[in-house]
């Protein structure tokens, strides 16, 4: 089943639920706000841990085990063809186990199930889905710390890739962009950070990422479009007082798409601030050059024999950017801005690419009972290949989620509206596609706490 935004028990939160902060309020946010255990790093520059995260705890460890069932009904209007009705059904369970101790902490979760689609022209189809999550972190010196994370999700249904990822897509944050009903979306993402405390008001943090993203069934079906992305990188942060923290990095990622076709490496040297305006709103901005090279083969004729080929290089300079906005309206009530631009890869189907995105994210309670989540997006991409010059992807993406946990808070109910639209031409002519989806999804949870 797709995942809506807003659950409480999202993929990215059920990875710091024991080893982090286990206070987090939404799916919208990923940073830390508790000394609860070995606290993850960062998720973007300006994100870098908090000076206290070497703080002790007492030791804790859980267990959980969950099942679930849901359907989808989804409207598609596909590049020129007919529209057509889908209904995709879930049956899943699984299981995630935590422990967090001073100086080291882990959580680990594997969800599995059948996927099942009926489509108006297509039978019946079943396939399996998996997702799976690793995180630990370990406090191994005075000052230091290792932090792991793995992520990997296969699955038939189109908007869960596209919505878990939602956010800056970030070198350590990869977010696909394009949407494609009827295909299987295979992606591993790992992370591994290494932070040092300077000094009371000072840390340097080195990272490397690794991105799987690969395309099974359906029109796209095409090696070309599988990539493999890696990045390394150096940041440095300064608390210079109680509001305002500013910084400095670089970072290096290298994207290969087909097995080699197009390669791309990209140097980001930037500089980021982020400043606490009071309790409620935060703001965060980054900016700096980037140098962008690639590499083209592009075949120049080909008979039964194999094909001529030419090999195409370029490079170029740019400005990334970004910056977000947080404002906490109440413990339980959220708003978070955020805009970017980069070179990063965009869903595979356009080689590394030009990436204007923007994201709006709303979450509150409607009562004790029941939750509201509602999240934008809108994303342009335009490849810096050579090969596919003037190719782009334009989409506009949202969602509306509401949850209520029901009897004795064990079971969680799920209901969500959620809509693509994109403008296209990585392939044919420039078209469009439309859909939109309702779905419902019920879980049961048991959880069990081990130790003290």
């Amino acid at each position: 089943m797709a995942q809506p935004l807003f659950t409480n028990s999202s993929p990215d939160d059920s990875t710091q639920s024991g080893a982090g902060d286990s206070t987090q309020s939404g799916g919208s946010d990923s940073t830390q706000t508790g000394s609860l255990g070995p606290q993850d790093t960062f998720t973007h520059p300006e994100q870098l841990p908090a000076l206290d995260l070497f703080g002790d705890t007492v030791s804790h460890a859980g267990l959980r085990i969950n099942t679930s069932a849901g359907t989808l009904v989804q409207n598609i209007s596909n590049y020129g063809g007919p529209s057509t009705w889908d209904a995709l059904s879930l049956l899943g369970g699984g299981i995630s186990v935590a422990e967090a101790r001073p100086k080291f902490g882990f959580v680990a979760s594997y969800q599995g199930g059948v996927d099942i689609s009926n489509g108006y022209y297509t039978s019946t189809l079943e396939e399996v889905s998996q997702t799976a999550f690793a995180n630990l972190s370990w406090n191994f010196a005075k000052r230091w710390q290792l932090r792991a994370k793995d992520s990997y999700i296969y699955s038939s249904d189109p908007f869960q890739p596209f919505f878990t990822y939602l956010g800056q897509p970030t070198a350590n944050n990869p977010n696909p962009v394009v949407y494609f009903p009827q295909a299987i979306a295979e992606q591993n993402n790992a992370e591994l950070d290494l932070t040092y405390e300077l000094s009371a008001h000072d840390v340097i943090n080195f990272n490397g990422t690794e991105s799987l993203l690969r395309y099974i069934r359906g029109g796209i079906a095409d090696e070309l479009y599988n990539s493999v992305s890696y990045s390394e990188g150096a940041f440095y942060q300064h608390q210079y007082s109680a509001r305002l923290a500013f910084g400095g990095g670089y970072q290096f990622a290298a994207l290969d798409f087909g097995h080699g076709a197009e390669r791309a490496g990209v140097n980001n040297f930037e500089g980021f601030a982020s400043y606490v305006f009071n309790a409620h709103v935060q703001a965060s901005l980054w900016i700096g050059p980037e140098l962008t090279g690639t590499k083209d083969i592009v075949p120049v004729f080909c008979n039964q024999f194999g094909c001529f080929v030419e090999i195409m290089h370029d490079s170029s300079w740019s400005l990334a950017e970004g910056g977000t906005l947080k404002w906490r309206i109440s413990p339980s009530n959220e708003v978070n801005l955020q805009a970017s631009r980069g070179v990063s890869n965009a869903g595979g189907l356009l080689g590394a690419a030009n990436i204007y995105q923007a994201t709006a994210t709303y979450s509150r309670p409607l009562s004790r009972a029941w939750n509201l989540g509602a999240a934008l997006q809108y994303n342009d991409s335009t490849s810096v290949s050579n090969f596919r010059a003037e190719q782009y992807v334009k989409a506009f993406a949202g969602t509306v989620n509401v949850s209520r946990r029901l009897f004795n808070n064990s079971w969680t109910m799920n209901a969500y509206f959620a809509l693509i639209h994109q403008n296209q031409n990585f392939f044919g002519l420039p078209d469009k596609s439309f859909t939109d989806g309702l779905g419902v999804t019920v879980q049961y949870v048991w959880s069990h706490g081990l130790g003290r």
